[in-house]
Order: C-alpha cells, then sequence, then structure tokens
C-alpha cells in the first residue's frame, strides 16, 4: 500500500498506461477511456481510492453519469452499462492486485428474484 493516498485520477491514469504496455488494441484504449471519464464525473478525480466503499460503487450503478448519454439525456443502451461496470471492476481489480487497495469495495450482487408461485430463484 502506498503512504500517499491514491487518488482516482492517477489511479486511472496508471491503468490506462499499463494497458497501453501490454499492447491492448487502440480501440479497447479509446472506449476504456470513456468509461473511465464517465467515472471520474461520478466520483471526482480527487476522490481517494481508500475511501471508495461498495455504498459509493452501488450508487454509481445508479446514476445518472452511467445510465443516461450527457448530451441528449436519453438512456445508454444495457450493454453499454453493463461494459462500463466491468471496466469499473476491472480497474479496481487491478488496483487491489498491484497493492493500491487493501480490499474491493464492490457491492454484493444482488440475490435472484424468487418466484412468487414456488419461492424458488428462477433460472436466467
Amino acid at each position: 500500500m502506498q503512504s500517499d493516498p491514491m487518488t482516482l485520477a492517477l489511479l486511472i491514469e496508471l491503468y490506462l498506461s499499463d494497458l497501453t504496455q501490454q499492447g491492448k488494441h487502440p480501440c479497447t484504449l479509446y472506449t476504456y477511456g470513456k468509461d473511465c471519464q464517465q467515472i471520474l464525473a461520478h466520483f471526482g478525480a480527487q476522490r481517494k481510492l481508500r475511501n471508495i466503499m461498495p455504498a459509493h460503487i452501488a450508487r454509481f450503478y445508479k446514476s445518472s453519469e452511467l445510465l443516461c448519454i450527457p448530451k441528449t439525456g436519453k438512456s445508454r443502451a444495457p450493454a453499454t452499462i453493463a461494459k462500463t461496470k466491468r471496466v469499473l471492476r476491472q480497474l479496481l481489480t487491478w488496483a487491489h492486485h498491484y497493492n493500491h487497495l487493501s480490499t474491493l469495495p464492490l457491492p454484493k450482487a444482488p440475490a435472484h428474484p424468487k418466484s412468487a408461485v414456488n419461492g424458488k430463484s428462477q433460472p436466467r
């Protein structure tokens, strides 16, 4: 763990740089960069990484920065939303792997909905 608190903006810069060094395709880097802009818009560039909790991530999952296109206000496609969530999860996992986070601040996945008929989880 670093002695100076890592900011979200610095973490993203390091993460995208690492992906570049790994030889990720330029289109991947571009779209991940766009996803990271949404993340920064919600949390703020100077947000200390150690201060991000699962509840903050859960709020991001419901935020307008994730769910809506800023210029039009239209809803983003479900696949786009899922990709941005995946990029955030990968970013945080990467931070944990490189000891920038002691624990992953990811919210628990919701339980499968139960059927009103038999009380059992429905298959997906």
